[in-house]
């Protein structure tokens, strides 16, 4: 069972290291001390809160919308290139055509793609934030950390627990990047490349083989330089040093 000084589901003392009577925190940061909380912490906190939560429901309304568009014009470039095709028997003016619109609808896939890499970013620092301000809750009220599911740490394994994943372990990460938005936006960017190429050697007469090889090519830089770029979504846990991290004991 969880001692009194301990954490949420003792997970050890509020600060991650050691505090004083007052709520005055002594963490491993430890530059200096922080002031006392007073009066007015709760409703301060809680209109920290307030602005955080409007800040995450922003980028993903944005996150929401980008997809669609992206999505939108490619199905709506799809159906175009078919009932074309279908009228010309797949010629060259289904060929000509096809090369000025997916290459467009191309660079909006990736457009919409380094955007949504930025919002996971963001996400993750917005939710690195309100753990801190969960922390500050506890401070006030330690009575509160039995009810609370979400995380009060502000490092990699406290944002995991936010999201109720098991743990940052790589068996958890990969499963997050597979299924993610930014992924199924990807490797449909990669498809678009894949068909670009694959069209420009078409129109060009050369062999089945090359354009096999170009296609497969295509496909794999583009993505390898997407995933690459998704990586990048983990940066606040290398830029950041945690202000309360999690205890070493907390399974």
């Amino acid at each position: 069972m969880a001692s009194a000084e301990d954490g949420p589901e003792g997970v050890g003392p509020l600060t991650g290291a050691s505090d004083s009577a007052d709520g005055t925190a002594t963490g491993p940061v430890g530059a200096a001390r922080d002031e006392p909380l007073g009066e007015h912490a709760a409703a301060l906190l809680a209109a920290e809160h307030w602005s955080l939560l409007s800040a995450r429901s922003l980028i993903w309304n944005e996150a929401q919308n980008r997809t669609a568009v992206f999505l939108t014009v490619l199905s709506a470039s799809t159906i175009a290139l078919a009932l074309l095709a279908d009228a010309t028997g797949f010629g060259a003016e289904t060929t000509t055509v096809a090369l000025v619109l997916l290459p467009v609808v191309f660079l909006l896939g990736v457009a919409a793609y380094v955007r949504l890499v930025q919002i996971n970013i963001e996400e993750f620092q917005l939710v690195l934030a309100m753990n801190r301000l969960r922390r500050g809750y506890l401070v006030l009220e330690p009575g509160l950390e039995r009810y609370l599911t979400t995380s009060a740490h502000d490092d990699e394994r406290g944002v995991f627990a936010t999201y109720m994943v098991d743990g940052p372990t790589r068996k958890a990460a990969w499963i997050l990047f597979l299924v993610n938005t930014p992924t199924i936006v990807a490797t449909v960017d990669a498809a678009l490349a894949a068909a670009v190429a694959v069209l420009g050697l078409q129109a060009a007469d050369a062999p089945l083989a090359v354009m096999v090889v170009a296609g497969v090519a295509a496909f794999l830089l583009v993505s390898v330089t997407l995933y690459w770029l998704q990586a990048q979504t983990l940066r606040p846990f290398r830029d950041q040093t945690p202000r309360f991290p999690t205890p070493p004991h907390q399974p």
